[in-house]
Order: structure tokens, then C-alpha cells, then sequence
């Protein structure tokens, strides 16, 4: 099925809402902290002669409080935020940059991330130092991996659906696409290990999705409000997974996923809690083999988006990507609640929506309370 895009929004641009704050403690517990952008990749030096990254947009948020606070550097490459409350804190910096390479246009963003800052006993500051990452063209527009409460049985997660946007002008294709889940604990510069792995079927050219076009693989392509009222119905999903068990939902007119690797399971199942979601392109996807804990291996450098989630956004220490490919992470609500995560917009484009792609989930991701397949809705707009 081609989905063409529906959206409920009221503005073209939708950012956070700077300096939110949950708690308010008088000014005598509160302190300063000075940030301090820079790039000694070359980049920003070569472009404006400096190593301090100007207009760069800083992100932190209160481990404990969940306070976040969002502002952007001065000529300097510096920000203050003023009278936070001691605590630890996560620091987030993005800024995107446009380069003539080789005569072609190249949209890049700079990326820095410093994790549990511990800001306390008086004023701070830090220095965050940037690196280049590419933009991309596929990503992934929403991941509902939560699961539903149900009143007939204790959990019910077989509505878990991944959804791909084309974020480009140009029509790409998913043929031989691999959407898999990282594992967690693998100290491994090259590799990612994954759990499950599943390929877009195709010879090159059959699965086409245009510019502005989102496509859904549902662990289930059936109407999941069925069993569970508040789920969602994902009978009109572009594909599925399917792993070739009695067990598992096998819906005829939804096309099925290639299963490459399957760990454990009777079904395609996303941690309620906690993962990464990968989406990657690789010419053999058995060239790079197993480890000893049978999870299938797949080259860094491979991965087009990478999505990392967890319950508990202070668990900072347990992300299973690299900065390079997220570095940030997103999720912060129990399993089983019904909410999802789905990137958010950046602007409009002659009507073609164009979503946020700094290569850091804490920016990029908002957290819905309903999963929303197939269009876009932004809850921070009301």
C-alpha cells in the first residue's frame, strides 16, 4: 500500500519548549552552568576560522528531575544556563552545516553528547566537542514498541509496528533493506550484534517509497483494537514480520519480511523496555558471521538510522549505539502503557514534511501517548 502522509499539526516548526521545569526550589539551591561548543575535526575552522561552533543548539536534561533546558551558543561557541538545580545532568549539542564537496551540496550535523554531569557544590563548565554525521534519507518516522494494557490478559506487545520514512527528495527503494535490534554489552568498534534480523524483500527496484512517503512493518498486520481496545489497527500495514511458526500471525495479503536471523521467540518482539532499533544496507547479510551468543553481525558503517530506547533515561551507561549513530536516547515511560516514540518535525518543504535527523534521539524523538501509524502527530502543539 502506498501511504501517502497525513498530518495533524499546527505549526511548520515544532521544537521543545525551552526551559521547562518540573520543580521549583528557591534561587539559594540553584547554581550556573557554562557550556562550551567546539570542533577540532576542521570543519567549523574551515568555514568560519574558528574551532567554537556558533548557533550550535544545546540540550541538557536533569537525570533526577527530568527538567530539560535547550538554548543555543553565541559567537563564542558558549551558553550559560542559569539557576538549575544541583544535579546530574546529560548534555546534548547539534548543529547542521552545509558543505560544497566536490562541487555537490552536502548537508552534515555536528553532534556532541556528554553524559551524568554532575553539577553541584558550585558554578560548572564544560567543554563538548563535536563530530560530523550525515544526514539520512531513510529513517525511521515512529517506533511503537511499548505494548498495550489489556484487561483480558496480562500484556499484550503482537501491535508493535516500525515505521520508514523517506526524509529525501529523491525516490528510494527498500529492496534488501535490514531492519534488526542490538544487543546490549558488546565492546565492538566495527559490529553490531543483533538479535533478530529482517530484510525488505525485492531485486532492487520493487519496493519503491517516494520523497515525503512513510511505509509500516507491524509484528502483526491485523486489527489489534480487536483484542485490545486502545491498540491500533495495522490491517493496512505495508509489511510484516513473520518467522514462520504456527504461532505467529501470517496475514496473505501483507507482505512478509525475509527473516535473515531469528535468536529467540515465537514472533518479531522489540524489548517493552529497553533496545536499539538499526535499519542498515549490506550486500550479503551473512559475510560478517555470528558470535559466541548467536547474534547476527553487521558492519557500523552499514547503518542508515539507529534508534536507541530505554525506560529509564538516567541508564545513560547501558545505550547500545554509538554517539555516531545516536547520540542520545529516547523512550522514559513503563512498558505496557501504550505510548510511543516518533521523530519529529523540522519543517515543511512545499508541503513534503522534512523530520528532525540530528542523529541524537533525545532531540530528534517525542513521546506520544498513542501510537499513531501511518501520520504524523506532534502532543507538544496544542
Amino acid at each position: 500500500m502506498n501511504r501517502k502522509l497525513a498530518c495533524f499539526f499546527l505549526f511548520p516548526f515544532l521544537w521543545f519548549v525551552s526551559c521547562t521545569e518540573n520543580v521549583t526550589p528557591p534561587d539559594s539551591m540553584r547554581l550556573d552552568l557554562k557550556v562550551t561548543v567546539v570542533d577540532t575535526t576542521g570543519i567549523t575552522a574551515e568555514m568560519t576560522g574558528k574551532d567554537e561552533v556558533q548557533d550550535a543548539k544545546i540540550f541538557i536534561n536533569s537525570v533526577t528531575y527530568y527538567n530539560y533546558f535547550d538554548t543555543l551558543t553565541d559567537s563564542g561557541g558558549q551558553a550559560s544556563f542559569e539557576k538549575i538545580l544541583p544535579d546530574q545532568y546529560n548534555i546534548s549539542v547539534t548543529k547542521k552545516i552545509v558543505q560544497t564537496i566536490d562541487g555537490k551540496t552536502v548537508e552534515r550535523v555536528l553532534n556532541g553528547q556528554m553524559s551524568n554531569i554532575e553539577i553541584s557544590g558550585g558554578d560548572t563548565e564544560v567543554t563538548v566537542y563535536v563530530q560530523p554525521t550525515s544526514l539520512g534519507k531513510l529513517i525511521f518516522s515512529e517506533i511503537y514498541y511499548n505494548g498495550s494494557p489489556s484487561r483480558i490478559r496480562p500484556n499484550y506487545y503482537h501491535d508493535q509496528f516500525t515505521e520508514i520514512y523517506n526524509n529525501s527528495t529523491d525516490t528510494l527503494y527498500l529492496d534488501g533493506k535490514i531492519i534488526c535490534d542490538a544487543e546490549y554489552g558488546y565492546i565492538d568498534e566495527e559490529y553490531i550484534h543483533c538479535v533478530h534480523a529482517n530484510q525488505f524483500p525485492g531485486t532492487g527496484k520493487d519496493y519503491p517509497i517516494l520523497p515525503g512517503e512513510m511505509k509500516i512493518v507491524a509484528q502483526d498486520a491485523i486489527d489489534h483494537t480487536i483484542f485490545v481496545p486502545v491498540s491500533v489497527d495495522l490491517s493496512t500495514a505495508d509489511f510484516e514480520y513473520y518467522v514462520y511458526d504456527e504461532d505467529d500471525v501470517d496475514v496473505p495479503s501483507v507482505t512478509n519480511m525475509v527473516r535473515i536471523h531469528h535468536k529467540y521467540g515465537r514472533d518479531v518482539l522489540y524489548s517493552v523496555m529497553n533496545c536499539a532499533v538499526v535499519l542498515l544496507e549490506v550486500e550479503d547479510p551473512y559475510a560478517y558471521g555470528y558470535d559466541n551468543y548467536e547474534c547476527i553481525k553487521f558492519p557500523k558503517s552499514a547503518i542508515l538510522d539507529g534508534v536507541d530506547y530505554r525506560d529509564n533515561l538516567q541508564e545513560v551507561e547501558y545505550k547500545r549505539l554509538d554517539p555516531s549513530i545516536d547520540a542520545g536516547l529516547t523512550g522514559g515511560f513503563p512498558m505496557y502503557s501504550n505510548k510511543s516514540i516518533q521523530r519529529r518535525i523540522d519543517y515543511i518543504d512545499n508541503g513534503r514534511v522534512v523530520l528532525m535527523d540530528n542523529n541524537n534521539s533525545t532531540i530528534d524523538f517525542q513521546v506520544l501517548n498513542h501510537p499513531t501509524p501511518g501520520y504524523f502527530f506532534d502532543e507538544a502543539v496544542k
